[in-house]
């Protein structure tokens, strides 16, 4: 078992940011944060969490936005946004093929 890291010299970490770890932890699970739409392990998390974790810096919590998934979950999510942005860039492509351009290095 892994001994956990939490900031013993700076002050306490809210009880928040430690139950969201333990619980990522305890079930393998990620976290995903919907601020910048990442995935973040609990270790990643916590070594993170005072520029993840609002109520540090503006007194408002946005732990509503800490979201912990299965790591397959995360794959998943990806793989439907790379398909997605490919569907874009083919429809794209083919949009492109119905114009007469010549492209020349600018003089």
């Amino acid at each position: 078992m892994r001994t956990t890291r939490f900031n013993k010299g700076d002050g306490e970490t809210p009880a928040e940011v430690t139950s969201l770890y333990r619980f990522a932890e305890q079930n393998h699970c990620w976290i995903y944060f919907e601020g910048d739409r990442k995935f973040y392990t609990p270790d990643e998390f916590l070594n993170q969490w005072k520029q993840l974790y609002k109520q540090e810096r503006t007194g408002w919590s946005n732990i509503k936005e800490f979201v912990v998934k299965n790591p397959f979950a995360a794959i998943k999510q990806r793989i439907e946004w790379v398909n997605r942005v490919n569907d874009e860039l083919q429809a794209m492509l083919k949009k492109f093929e119905g114009y007469d351009i010549e492209f020349k290095a600018p003089k």
